[in-house]
């Protein structure tokens, strides 16, 4: 990807639109010594659109399991009389140990 100053972008504009649109080439403009912006072509732009379009709805996604998680915990701590729920560590290794047990012990 190429870099390139404002200054020099503002005298090559044509020609770097050009590597743009039908090299398919990056450039990074920088002012200062700071990128501000990248010229990127129309398929990359598409691409980054559907990418930006398939985020949105597995976020939302996420946030609504979160949502429902809170609100089933909270159901389950009222439930409770408001005391909290075991840890699941604590739970899973019970749960393991009884079932060594009923293995070990049924033969």
């Amino acid at each position: 990807m190429d870099t390139i100053s404002v200054v020099e972008a503002r005298k090559k504009f044509s020609a770097l639109m050009a590597r743009v649109a039908y090299a398919g080439q990056r450039i990074v403009v920088v002012r200062k010594g700071k990128p501000m912006m990248a010229w990127i072509n129309i398929a990359d732009l598409h691409r980054l659109e559907e990418l930006g379009k398939e985020v949105a709805p597995a976020r939302v996604r996420r946030q609504a399991a979160l949502a429902l998680a809170a609100a089933s915990r909270q159901r389950i701590r009222a439930e409770r009389g408001g005391a909290p729920l075991p840890d699941s560590t604590n739970v899973l290794a019970r749960l393991r140990e009884e079932r060594v047990h009923e293995l070990t012990n049924s033969s």
